[in-house]
């Protein structure tokens, strides 16, 4: 079936953009190891990112906080939050150490 009809539809132009990134090699996140949580999951894809851009962290809590959630927390839930999202950075960088050890 052929959409010679509608050219513009959006199904095509989603199409469109996922060959695009497909062809640029942007289509695939790195595989994040199974046994983490959420929140480590979304930290271990945003170091994931910086690497392949070769930047490094300089302040993680405040280049992986969530500015929008932080600005509507409490004293006692921000400081809940930010240490919850130090232990999560820990636990991810040390397993991307490791598996960057593995692999030299």
């Amino acid at each position: 079936m052929s959409n010679v009809k509608h050219p513009k539809c959006p199904m095509r132009d989603l199409a469109n953009q996922a060959k695009a990134r497909l062809a640029k090699g942007e289509y695939f996140a790195p595989a994040a190891p199974a046994n983490i949580t959420p929140r480590q999951r979304e930290i271990f894809l945003k170091l994931s990112e910086l690497k392949k851009h070769g930047e490094d962290v300089v302040d993680p809590i405040a280049q992986l906080a969530d500015k929008k959630l932080l600005g509507s927390l409490s004293h006692d839930e921000r400081q809940r939050y930010i240490i919850q999202l130090a232990s999560d950075y820990v636990s991810v960088k040390n397993m991307l150490d490791s598996t960057h050890k593995k692999e030299a």
